[in-house]
């Protein structure tokens, strides 16, 4: 992918901008228009992901910065937490120091006092290391180093006075000198270790306040980023998603046939673009439409017309040869009365056609309107089994019907609804050759169902659905051999869509097929032709 091309190319359009701007002698502004009102549906994207990316990275910036104050706060506290120890270290050893000091003049011998005097000068070491380390206490180790060496300094007295003999003096400044410095010494390390635990109080309230603060500060940027996103989510749906839906529901409606609609997209990128285009389309479309109906009109009334002028004198051939066959102009000769009899069942035949055409370039031009009356569904089929009976027994078929009895009246064209379904029966005895034909009604809720079963062929899936279009048969040797324009089940189909119905098929090759039409009970208004 060439997405860091494109982004370097959308950082390369302004300057790009400029220099044409330069070059052409233009300002700089007017160089920069074209770029500042037309931004890219690539570069509204881009600078979408670049805000989320900001976004990210501000959140991590401000969650690292606060990371790192917390662990401030816990160096802090672990540092006076070892402050803590070594200042009760120091406690710990000046009163062990005291105690051997106090037991040592208690019972005076050179062994204890040698020993009590090498313990309070080495103590000095670890004094001197504190200070050294604590720094932030300075003054008070000072303080306590300068009393501890008066108390080194006063024990020292005293055991030189034990040395020499003189046990009165030594216990007199024992108690005046050495008691009071031991107390003060006792006293400092004590505040030592008070200020060291006061420090690590307030150090763990500053930690907590510290995690508090960092907290809610996270949470805030996380929610202000939520919100942001959200906000730039909103703003790509309503710049980008949007005007796909729209651009989609326009799509559907020009495949529905409607191409007065228009296709409002205010996007200045390349949806707008795109919905010009299929705005611009669409009227090319509707000029066209008009022009197809136009032409499709034309057609209609042409056939019509023609239709009725072939009518006019093909009638007068049926009517005159039927005078002729009826003896009028006397007897016919065997071979004459043949050729006649020929003639008339052709000019039938022709004049079927020519029907059908009529019908079907009538309701094409909208001209065909259903009359509307209550009739008899058991007369209706019965009138249909008797105008082909004589069919079905030329060809020795079965013909057999099933109406439920009882049936309330219906409301529709009843000349129209028998048409289709004598043209739906006498497809299936034209393409019946053996077994029966089955006329079938069934009453569903507030609408009547028509079926028309035969044995016959049957018809091959793929070609069910083309086979009610008009001029559409199943194959050209069928055409040869049954004879047919392929115009009566587009009839049918027609006029059980302006009655508001459905047709369907149901069948398999070679187990014949089954035509139903599905037409309200009670019709009150023709439906819209489509």
């Amino acid at each position: 992918m060439n997405l860091e091309a494109d982004s370097t190319t959308s950082f390369l359009r302004p300057l790009a901008a400029i220099w044409r701007a330069s070059r052409d002698g233009t300002s700089v502004k007017d160089g920069l228009v074209g770029f500042r009102s037309r931004p890219s549906l690539r570069t509204k994207l881009w600078m979408a992901f670049l805000a989320i990316e900001v976004l990210l990275v501000s959140v991590g910036v401000i969650g690292l910065l606060s990371l790192r104050e917390a662990d401030q706060q816990t160096n802090h506290v672990v540092a006076l937490q070892h402050k803590i120890e070594a200042y009760r270290q120091v406690q710990h050893d000046t009163l062990r120091q005291l105690h051997g000091v106090s037991s040592a003049l208690a019972f005076p011998n050179e062994t204890t006092l040698a020993s009590a005097l090498r313990q309070i000068n080495q103590f000095g070491y670890g004094l001197d290391r504190v200070s050294f380390v604590e720094k932030d206490e300075v003054a008070l180790l000072d303080q306590v180093r300068d009393e501890y060496a008066r108390f080194i300094a006063v024990v020292s007295d005293v055991v030189d006075l034990i040395r020499n003999g003189r046990g009165a003096d030594a216990k007199q400044r024992e108690l005046v000198e050495l008691g009071p410095l031991a107390d003060k010494l006792e006293r400092l390390t004590n505040q030592l270790v008070n200020r060291a635990e006061a420090d690590m109080v307030a150090g763990i309230d500053a930690s907590r306040q510290t995690y508090a603060r960092s907290a809610i500060l996270v949470a805030a940027v996380a929610l202000a980023s939520l919100i942001l996103t959200l906000v730039l989510g909103h703003a790509i749906s309503r710049s980008v998603i949007d005007p796909v839906h729209i651009i989609h529901h326009g799509l559907n409606r020009i495949a529905a046939g409607d191409f007065t609609q228009r296709i409002d997209v205010p996007n200045r990128d390349e949806l707008g673009a795109l919905a010009a285009h299929v705005n611009s389309t669409c009227e090319e479309l509707q000029q066209l439409y008009q022009s197809l109906e136009e032409a499709s009109r034309h057609k209609s009334q042409f056939l019509a017309n023609m239709s009725h002028e072939l009518r006019t004198p093909l009638n007068a051939i049926l009517g005159f040869s039927e005078l002729l066959l009826d003896g009028i102009y006397g007897d016919l000769p065997k071979k004459m009365r043949s050729a006649v009899e020929r003639i008339q069942r052709n000019g039938r035949h022709l004049l079927g056609l020519i029907n059908d055409v009529l019908d079907l370039s009538k309701i094409e031009a909208g001209q065909l309107r259903l009359s509307l009356a209550d009739y008899s569904v058991e007369e209706l089929v019965s009138g249909v089994y008797t105008s082909v009976e004589s069919l079905a027994a030329e060809k020795k078929l079965s013909l057999r019907i099933a109406v439920p009895p009882g049936l309330p009246p219906a409301r529709g064209d009843e000349r129209r609804l028998a048409q289709a379904l004598f043209n739906l029966v006498g497809n299936a005895i034209k393409f019946t050759d053996a077994g029966e034909v089955w006329i079938e009604v069934e009453a569903k809720k507030d609408s009547y169902v028509f079926s028309v079963r035969d044995t016959g062929p049957g018809v091959d899936e793929a070609d069910q659905i083309k086979i009610f279009q008009e001029f559409q048969q199943v194959d050209n040797s069928i055409t040869k051999t049954k004879a047919g324009a392929g115009l009566g089940l587009a009839i049918v189909k027609r006029i059980v869509e302006m009655h508001g119905g459905r047709i369907w098929i149901e069948s398999r090759i070679g187990h014949g097929a089954t035509f139903s039409f599905l037409v309200p009970a009670r019709l009150e208004q023709q439906a819209m032709q489509t």
